[in-house]
């Protein structure tokens, strides 16, 4: 039988390692161990007969006896033919065990954490009764003996970090047994003594010897008072190092009585203050050159006894206030403060008093009168001194003339409301305008979406109402154009990076111009690198929103010709640098005209608004889309040979949970649905009722938010779509005088159908109570969506009976 052999610096022989060995000799095996269960490794903490220290946790034996309970015994006669450890790595290893005992190993509170086992290089029968119980006694004392190492260990790493704490803080520690007079010095005190712990055992009289023999008379004056009342002490003596150094030292302690109050051990803390001490010493020394400084600063240095009296003042006070400092010694510092800032003031002091020392004193602005009558704005400074003991002591106060300040922050402060004002007004404006332009549009675009949709329209009127969609169309890219600018230059946009498919991405905006194309007879061709990824983590409306302004320039310039949309890129270290390329037959740009394409209501020349339309905001508005997602934009082209407009985007690959995500099935259009619709223009509620009425969903209307009131009070409705401009009561209004109603009217989705997509108006709605909103002019896609998305049932209940939902 033989032992793992120590290694080097290796502690002697472990009582679980006698432990192994007993079970080896109690159950005649050459081979044992103690095995500890960890979630990847299984940790042998003491080994007999293998020079193996541990193993997978997924093949341990031990495993399987911990999951058998704590209380289990495994006997494997021989391995080789028992399936479940036949390839088992210390079966087929070297050590090519086939008898194999063993038990698990618990904690005191029942917890199995391992196990221990007795092994074999031949076919065993089993074992005797007796050996049984044999087993499970030396797994009970295997258990015991692990409890007592892991709490050898957390004692250690408890002293250990106690030895770092005192080591970094400079602060050790010691105790006196006075029944014994035995001393134990912690490594700091040692290191403060610069003293040796190998070579020196303290005592009492050695620890008292250590100090300065002028306060080694004192110092056993305190231990004595202490011995006689059980009372600690605190002080500063001075001590003599071994190698000859003077320190000064702080000890404090405490008593430890027994149930008569006698004294039986004192101990405490002890810290080496002498450059503590001697900094103070060096700040008494300098407060005459400190006095010497502050009457002749230009700044007004004063100090405050704690009832808020003048104690100095130095003499540039004269210079802010027309009061020589003698005039204001003894005198309540509130005697020159104007009246209005008094409680302010008052409050800033008592609110340092309450501080700890460690807070750092905010500046406090005030008003003060002057020796004329006059006012003059002052800035304070103060600090609160505090004795050795932590008390307060006084204010010492810098305070400085900032008039002049003051008044500029009075420009600045008007200049700023002017802006913020002129801010708002732009707002409104923008607001304002985008409901009035977007409104009358919601009836022209659906109206002509419906001409263009009916099939007994004639040739003639047909390309009639193609001409309105084309138009109505054109204006509302301009108004989007405005908007989207503004927010930009506002910086009220906000990325919203969600996974998506680039390919999807490319496809879905070359489907947007694919009919533009082919009524101008123009090849679309659409070019996706094959190692692109499937999914990448960007904000993919903004980026279709630029690719889509590329392409529609492209169709808009190319009269003849192919364009073509490549998207690729290449991988990186934080994901995929996207690129994606429009490249055009078109008309082309001069050389010199590139760089002021991508600047606002910038086009080539001043012709081409003129023959082609659009506000010249549409680069200007993708460069800054692309710069914010920190990537770059740009363009090669030569007059009369076309363009190629690029970005680049570095973006991070998508989970792939979020993957998942954009695998969900859309919600179907529910049918049979009553909605009402409020809009105060009778032409946009003829429009929804003629666009749903297709779907199978029956619309009632109203005609201002008071009418939907009463509406949803009297009637059962599954869906509200609520207009939020309107007389007599606004959208807002009335969602909230809905969710006001109780029971089932109160819980009917509302879906706000405004003009103004302004974030904030978007923002105002879902805190009305709204749940969703659909931009005006109404899209058929988005309206039917959004609808979709409230009404997607739940269960087989019919539409319009959502009572006791």
């Amino acid at each position: 039988m033989t032992t793992r052999p120590a290694k080097a610096g290796e502690a002697a022989e472990s009582a679980l390692d006698r432990l192994v060995h007993l079970a080896c000799t109690a159950l005649g095996t050459p081979m044992g161990l103690v095995s500890i269960l960890g979630e990847q490794t299984t940790a042998f903490c003491a080994v007999v007969g293998t020079d193996l220290q541990e193993l997978p946790t997924e093949v341990s034996v031990t495993r399987a006896l911990v999951e058998m309970g704590s209380d289990a015994v495994l006997v494997i006669g021989d391995a080789l033919n028992d399936p479940r450890f036949c390839r088992h790595p210390m079966v087929t290893g070297p050590e090519a065990i086939r008898f194999y005992a063993g038990a698990t190993v618990r904690r005191r509170d029942g917890v199995a954490v391992g196990a221990i086992g007795v092994m074999d290089r031949v076919p065993r029968d089993g074992l005797t009764p007796d050996q049984m119980v044999t087993l499970k006694r030396l797994a009970a004392l295997s258990g015991d003996l692990v409890d007592q190492m892991m709490v050898e260990q957390t004692q250690a790493e408890q002293l250990q970090m106690l030895q770092l704490a005192e080591s970094m803080a400079g602060v050790g520690h010691w105790r006196w047994d006075v029944t014994t007079n035995r001393v134990n010095w912690s490594d700091e005190v040692y290191r403060i003594h610069a003293l040796d712990r190998a070579s020196f055992d303290p005592s009492l009289d050695s620890a008292v010897g250590a100090y300065h023999p002028e306060d080694q008379v004192r110092l056993n004056a305190l231990i004595e008072h202490s011995l006689a009342t059980g009372e600690g002490y605190d002080f500063e003596l001075r001590i003599i190092r071994a190698d000859g150094a003077e320190r000064i030292t702080r000890a404090k302690a405490v008593c430890e009585t027994d149930g008569t109050g006698r004294v039986r051990a004192m101990f405490g803390v002890f810290q080496d203050v002498t450059e503590d001490v001697q900094a103070q010493a060096a700040v008494t020394a300098s407060e005459a050159r400190y006095r010497l400084l502050a009457d002749n600063a230009t700044d007004i240095i004063a100090t405050y006894s704690l009832d808020g009296r003048f104690g100095y003042v130095s003499p540039s006070v004269e210079v802010a206030t027309g009061y020589r400092p003698e005039e204001l010694i003894g005198r309540p510092v509130t005697d020159f403060l104007y009246p209005d800032d008094v409680p302010s003031v008052l409050n800033a002091f008592q609110t340092l008093s309450r501080a700890g020392s460690e807070v750092v004193s905010a500046r406090i602005a005030y008003r003060a009168r002057r020796k004329n009558g006059s006012l003059v704005w002052l800035e304070a400074h103060p600090r609160l001194l505090r004795d050795a003991d932590g008390q307060p002591i006084e204010f010492h106060d810098v305070t400085r003339d900032i008039t002049h300040t003051k008044a500029l922050e009075e420009q600045l402060t008007l200049a700023r409301d002017k802006a913020e004002a002129g801010a708002r007004v732009k707002s409104e404006f923008l607001a304002n305008m985008s409901h009035e332009l977007r409104t009358p549009l919601t009836s022209v675009i659906g109206f002509s979406g419906l001409l263009q949709s009916s099939k007994a329209l004639p040739q003639a009127e047909r390309l009639y109402a193609d001409r309105i969609a084309t138009s109505s169309e054109a204006l509302l890219s301009v108004i989007n154009d405005i908007l989207d600018y503004s927010k930009l230059e506002a910086d009220a946009v906000e990325l919203d990076p969600q996974p998506f498919d680039p390919r999807e991405l490319a496809e879905s905006a070359a489907s947007i111009v694919e009919d533009q194309c082919a009524k101008k007879g123009l090849a679309l061709v659409v070019a996706v690198a094959d190692d692109l990824p499937e999914t990448l983590m960007g904000d993919a409306n903004r980026l279709r929103q630029v690719l889509l302004n590329f392409l529609s320039n492209a169709v808009k310039f190319t009269a003849k010709g192919q364009i073509t949309l490549t998207v690729g890129g290449a991988a990186t270290s934080e994901g995929w640098r996207l690129k994606a390329q429009v490249r055009d037959s078109g008309i082309g740009i001069a050389a010199d005209k590139i760089d002021a394409l991508f600047e606002r209501f910038a086009q080539a020349d001043a012709s081409t608004t003129r023959n082609y339309g659009g506000t010249g905001l549409g680069l200007s508005i993708s460069r800054r889309l692309i710069e914010m997602m920190g990537g770059e934009i740009g363009a090669e082209s030569q007059a009369g040979e076309g363009s190629t407009f690029w970005f680049e985007a570095s973006l991070p690959l998508a989970h792939a949970e979020w993957t998942d995500l954009a695998e969900i099935e859309p919600v179907a259009m529910p049918t049979g649905a009553r909605l009402l619709m409020a809009d105060d223009t009778a032409a946009n509620r003829e429009l929804v009722t003629v666009m749903l009425g297709g779907f199978g969903l029956t619309v009632d209307t109203a005609s201002d938010g008071a009418e939907a009131v009463e509406a949803v009070r009297s009637r059962d409705y599954d869906l509200v779509l609520m207009d939020v401009h309107m007389p007599v009561m606004d959208g807002l209004a009335a969602t909230r005088a809905i969710r006001a109603l109780g029971g089932a009217a109160a819980r009917v989705p509302i879906i706000a159908l405004t003009a103004n997509v302004q974030a904030e108006n978007v923002r105002s709605c879902l805190e009305a109570g709204m749940d969703d909103h659909v931009a005006k002019p109404i899209q058929v896609a988005d309206l039917v969506a959004a609808i979709g998305r409230q009404l997607s049932p739940a269960s087989d209940m019919e539409f319009g009976v959502r009572h006791g939902v």
